[in-house]
């Protein structure tokens, strides 16, 4: 009899398991048919074909969405005025940021120059900058600057008609740096950046880069450094950069778009979105230290203080992602 009450005990064990299987069983079974008959048909037979198109139902000819001629960015207008409006950049860099800062311009929007040229204060092998015989510190930039001008007009002066420069931790949007200067001609004299006022002396912000005619470089050289009328080193190279520039007869004007914005940026993006600033930039900028938005110009140029791995990031917003179904003008 126990033997009996053992085998029966363990009989309704299993059939309670069996039970519970069933049950699992007939559950699974009625989510696969409400999903297999109730769902679009198209939906499901997505799930067997990847790349089928549901507005026609059709497999696409092409592999991959990204590839598709039809979502490309149409660059011809950009790429016509590469080649009429001839732009000629150099970075400031030091040995310390070669392999950060100096790495991401030359990744990034560093091509997209006519020429591109990078100025430290020793030479590497293992990446294509020119040594000048100047020490680092903020102390010498004047002497890195004259130096680096002087090369360029000894070696590059026919490779570009604009030449700009730019430390290497700022980002330059270079069609839109060409569309602002399509309409000027470089055989006169012109010079634009950011513009800052110092006790009554306005001057460019050497951090989001200055831009000049080929003509302001010839007068540069063969006037400014020739005849020793402008410094050649010390501290604040922008300011004395500017100081020379008016005494060549080249004026410092505002740079910002018809609304107001600015053009050349001389913090990083989210700086002037949301007002990051530091005091230095209320104390300087000619324009107010506007906030937000409607600070930026549409068509800016450049931004300064970027860390190098927000470089790689801005750039692939720029010329990578896409927004489907919203057209830019």
């Amino acid at each position: 009899m126990k033997f009996l009450s053992v085998h029966w005990t363990r009989q309704k064990r299993l059939a309670s398991t069996c039970q519970i299987c069933l049950l699992l069983f007939s559950f699974g079974s009625i989510v696969y048919i409400i999903v297999a008959y109730a769902s679009p048909r198209h939906v499901t037979t997505m799930n067997i074909n990847q790349n089928l198109d549901l507005d026609t139902n059709q497999t696409r000819k092409t592999t991959t969405r990204s590839i598709s001629v039809k979502d490309k960015f149409n660059d011809t207008v950009a790429k016509a005025l590469k080649e009429k409006v001839r732009v000629l950049i150099w970075v400031m860099t030091s040995p310390s940021t070669l392999d950060t800062r100096a790495k991401a311009v030359n990744d990034t929007w560093g091509p997209r120059c006519n020429k591109l040229l990078f100025f430290s204060s020793k030479a590497d092998s293992s990446f294509p900058v020119i040594g000048l015989n100047v020490s680092e510190g903020r102390s010498h930039l004047t002497a890195k600057s004259s130096q680096a001008w002087k090369y360029i007009y000894k070696n590059h002066v026919n490779d570009a008609d604009w030449f700009m420069k730019v430390d290497d931790d700022s980002y330059v949007i270079l069609e839109n740096l060409r569309y602002f200067l399509s309409d000027k001609n470089f055989s006169e004299p012109h010079y634009f950046g950011h513009t800052f006022k110092r006790e009554n002396i306005t001057f460019y912000s050497g951090g989001s880069g200055y831009v000049m005619s080929k003509e302001s470089l010839r007068v540069l050289n063969e006037v400014g450094y020739a005849k020793k009328l402008c410094d050649e080193d010390g501290e604040y190279e922008d300011l004395r950069m500017s100081m020379c520039m008016k005494l060549m007869g080249v004026p410092t004007i505002n740079t910002v778009d018809d609304q107001g914005r600015n053009r050349f940026n001389c913090l990083s993006i989210y700086a002037h979105l949301i007002g990051l600033y530091p005091p230095w930039y209320y104390e300087l900028d000619i324009n107010g230290a506007k906030k937000g938005k409607d600070s930026i110009s549409n068509y800016a140029i450049s931004f300064h203080y970027n860390q190098y791995q927000e470089m790689y990031i801005i750039d692939f917003v720029l010329y990578n992602l896409q927004t489907y179904g919203i057209t830019r003008h």
